[in-house]
Order: C-alpha cells, then structure tokens, then sequence
C-alpha cells in the first residue's frame, strides 16, 4: 500500500535508516510537486534541508530530481539512497546528522565566523589571513596532490566521453559548462581531502562543518571566436539582500590554470564595501545587471591542486577561456549547519 506524505510527520519520525528529518524532508518535496505544501510554513528548514541531503553524500540535484520523476513511497526512497551511496550511510554518520537535526530545532544560531585559535593543524599562515581578510580570497596551495586531481580529470572527461588529448572531441554535443558528475570515488576523495578542510575551518572558526557534493565543472577554449566558456558575466551565487551574511565558497584547480585559460576571477575587497555600493545604487537599479566589470575583478591562476577559497559577497566568475586546454574544476564548500542565510532573495 502507498502511503501518502502528510506535512505533520515529525523531524524525529526516523525510517528504517534511522536518519532524523529524512521522512518529513520526503514529505515536504512530494507534497510540493503536488503544489499542497505551504512554503512559508517550512521556509525556516530550508538550511536543514541543505545539510541533511548534503550530509548523507546526496547533495540538493539528485535526490529532489528522483522524488519529482519518480514520486516514490518513502521505502523505495530509502531504498534509492542505499543505492546512490553503495551502501547504507554507517552508524556514526547516522549519529552525526541526528545531533545535527536536533541541534538547529532548538539552539541558536551562532555567528560566524567565530574567533578560534584552537584549531589543531592549521594551513593557512598569518600571512594567508591577512590576505584573506583584506582581499575576501586566499589560495591554498596543493590542498590536494597532483594524481589526485588527474584521476578527477580523467573521470570527467570519460563521463563526457571526450579525449583529453583530442581537441576535435571537446566539441559537438550538448556539454556547455557544468558537469553533473556528483558521485564518483576521485571527487569524493578531493572532497575530503584534509587540508581543504582545514582551511575552511580557521575561515570559519569551527571543525562543525559539512561538505557539499557539487558539481564539477570543464571550460572549454573558444573556437572559430565564438565565446563558449561558459558563465563568464560576474555574478553573485547568494542572496546579495543586506546585510550580507558571512559565507564562503571554494574550488579545486584539476588542471593547471593560466590567467587567459579561463581561471576564476573576483573583485578584491568588495565585501569589505558591498554595502556602500548597493546604497549608492538607485532603488529602479538592479546590482546584478550593472557593469560589474568596471569594479576591476582580477583573474586568479592556480596549478593542479590548488584551492581557491573566496568570500561570497565577492562578485566573481570564470574568465573567457583564450588558451588551448580547457580549464577543469572541482568545486567544494564546507560549511557549518547554523550558518546565516538571508531570508530575502535580492
């Protein structure tokens, strides 16, 4: 029998996975395809939400995509997400998204980032903080070996079915930009690869963090002088509505990344002065569809390995890709469950 979501299952409803929220998160994505689920009565589990699915290793793409494709009862869900993970998500996982779960319904949200000297083997220098906290970027020098990041590589590009070696191949076909390879064992390690995450926790001033699964991502050369490298237009990938909270985002170089090949590109500072700029603007006056490139971005070149971590209140974006390979890229965020997230979408 097909048992029907109801938006009064509980967050401590567990299924046969043991894993808090999981049920009423199942719930709540059926019962919005069915265009019966109150939004504004759940808007304050959005984060929730984000960690739980980025926490068991499913991320926010898949696992929303299945639940509106298929509509499945809540067994085949969990069936579903054994089958994704190769497995049933091991007990101290379980452990460690059920405190969480049970941590955001009833404490306060703490503020970032928190002034931490305690964290045990830095990466970053006093030199790197105080790029970073002047700049909004830093770079994390061989976060992950170079093998690694070629086994990532050579995934992407076999998921593509295109020969690294072969120009002709990188064309044709429907691949613009993104790659939507979110499991596989090269990117899974990069994601956990320690000095990544301990970057992120002297950014953060906490070892509470979870990873995300994203996406990876493969900027291809112009060619016959047509621009296809993807998403170059500076942008904002979160609610610029002030103020801004604190938040930070990261990618891997697969590759080496010269200045020209399409490398990413930000605009220093800028969350030092975000607020000054949008008060000047006009209330007619879009932020996103002014000429952000007048700000001066400034591209940011790495080698295989490297790590660019930037503060997300930085306008930022590919460059145009004018080299002779593609530019290869894994992107990687960690964050802690409590973090701020504006309410209002600007």
């Amino acid at each position: 029998m097909t048992v029907k979501p109801e938006l009064s299952i509980s967050s401590m409803d567990a299924g046969e996975l043991g894993v808090l929220h999981l049920r009423r998160y199942w719930s709540k994505r059926l019962l919005e395809v069915e265009g019966r689920l109150d939004m504004d009565s759940v808007r304050n589990e959005y984060e929730l939400d984000f960690t739980l699915m980025q926490g068991l290793g499913l991320g926010i793409v898949e696992p929303p995509e299945y639940l509106f494709n298929q509509r499945p009862d809540y067994t085949a869900f969990e069936q579903w997400i054994v089958q994704k993970l190769g497995g049933r998500p091991d007990h101290a996982l379980v452990e460690r998204l059920n405190d969480m779960v049970r941590r955001y319904l009833q404490q306060p949200r703490r503020n970032y980032p928190i002034q931490n000297k305690d964290i045990r083997e830095p990466v970053l220098s006093a030199a790197d903080l105080a790029f970073w906290q002047e700049n909004g970027y830093v770079v994390v020098r061989n976060a992950v070996s170079a093998e690694d990041c070629r086994e990532a590589e050579l995934a992407i590009w076999d998921f593509l079915g295109m020969d690294p070696q072969n120009p002709d191949s990188w064309y044709g076909g429907t691949h613009m930009f993104w790659v939507p390879l979110f499991q596989h064992p090269a990117v899974n390690k990069n994601r956990a690869a320690l000095r990544i995450r301990k970057a992120f926790e002297q950014i953060w001033g906490t070892d509470d963090l979870w990873a995300t699964v994203d996406r990876v991502s493969l900027n291809r050369p112009e060619r016959g002088g047509i621009d296809i490298s993807g998403p170059s237009r500076l942008h904002w990938d979160v609610s610029i509505a002030l103020p801004v909270p604190f938040g930070v985002q990261g990618l891997l170089y697969l590759s080496d990344t010269s200045a020209e090949q399409g490398a990413f590109r930000c605009v220093p500072g800028f969350h030092h002065r975000i607020t000054q700029w949008m008060e000047g603007l006009a209330p007619e006056q879009n932020p996103r569809e002014q000429d952000l490139e007048s700000l001066r971005p400034v591209p940011v070149p790495g080698s295989a390995g490297d790590f660019v971590i930037w503060h997300h209140a930085l306008p930022h974006g590919s460059g145009r890709n004018l080299a002779h390979y593609p530019r290869v890229v894994q992107y990687i965020k960690l964050f802690p469950h409590d973090r701020a997230v504006h309410p209002d979408w600007k």
